[in-house]
This record gives structure tokens, sequence and C-alpha cells, in this order.
């Protein structure tokens, strides 16, 4: 009688391990990814977010963070009404996002790099978006860059999967770009 609990301790022991070491994991590649976007040279853009993406992909401790699925920034400004500031659904994604700071209201979102079609897509102040690049977005010392991840963890009891999204994790970092 006492076997069947005793194994789902230590079963949930190990599910509950194995989570905390892949949202670690999630939290360092985002920090990363973020560290390769703040220091990247202006001049390596467009190619710079594929960079990013190569960066955080070599984390060796990252799992399975698909490297073809976008994460979805909630709203254009950076405060969004919900944390994390980003959506995610199926196994997980990858969001880069630019911010531009203007001295006229807050930090605006300016660009995004898709990582699943390997391309930027630009908006201006109004949130409305651009066919080209907005003046002065993606570039050093004026823009703050926040990188995502999104990962949902399978566990191998059932007692995490009870409840709807549990297990899924996210890792954020934004830094400021340099020169």
């Amino acid at each position: 009688m006492v076997a069947p609990l005793l194994l789902l301790l230590i079963f949930g022991t190990i599910d509950f391990s194995g989570y905390f070491g892949s949202r670690l994991a999630v939290e360092n590649a985002a920090r990363a990814g973020a560290r390769v976007a703040a220091t990247e040279a202006y001049t390596a853009y467009p190619g710079a977010g594929t960079a990013i993406v190569s960066t955080i992909s070599a984390q060796d401790n990252v799992g399975h963070v698909p490297t073809d699925t976008d994460c979805t920034w909630s709203g254009y400004t950076l405060n969004p009404s919900s944390y994390p500031p980003f959506t995610f659904s199926g196994a997980g994604c990858i969001g880069i996002w630019y911010f531009e700071l203007s001295p006229s209201g807050g930090p605006w979102l300016c660009a995004q790099w898709n990582v699943g079609s390997g391309s930027w897509s630009w908006w201006d102040q109004g949130g409305v978006a651009a066919s080209s690049q907005p003046t002065g977005c993606v570039a050093p010392g004026s823009d703050l860059v926040v990188v995502g991840l999104g990962f949902h963890y399978d566990s191998i009891t059932p007692l995490p999967t009870i409840a709807e999204g549990a297990l899924d994790t996210y890792g954020e970092t934004q830094l400021l770009e340099e020169q």
C-alpha cells in the first residue's frame, strides 16, 4: 500500500526538479540571447536576429525550445497588461522585440524579429505596421531589446498536468543596446 505513494513522491520530485532545471535553462538562454542583441554591431542587421536565435539554440540545457515559432507580444508598448508580456502555445517559442526609447512618450514596439520567416516586422509609434524600418529603430544606444522564450515542460507524472498550462515556463530579459 505504501509503495504507490512512495513511487508517486519520488517521481513527483523528479518531475519538479526537471521543471525547475528547464526553467533555469530557459531564463539563461533568454539572457544570452539578449546579451547578443544588445552588443551586436548595427552593421550586422538584418542578420542579428539569426545570430540571437543561434545563441539561444546553442545553450546546452535549453531543452527543446522550437527555433521556428514566434512568441506574441501583448500590445505595442513596453508595459503590457499581462505577465509574462508575451503569449505562446504548444511546445514553446522565441520572441525578439525592439522598443524605441523616444523622448516623447514611453517606449514603443518598433521591430520584431520573426523566427518563423527569418525577417523583420516594423511598426510606427502608433502601433501601425510599417513597410520599412522607422528612423532610429534598431539603432545602437537608442533601443531596448527584449528577448523572450516560452517553453512547455512535459511531465512524467500526471499530477502537475492536472492544471492546464501549469508547466509552461518562460524566460524574459531586457537590455539597452550598446554603442
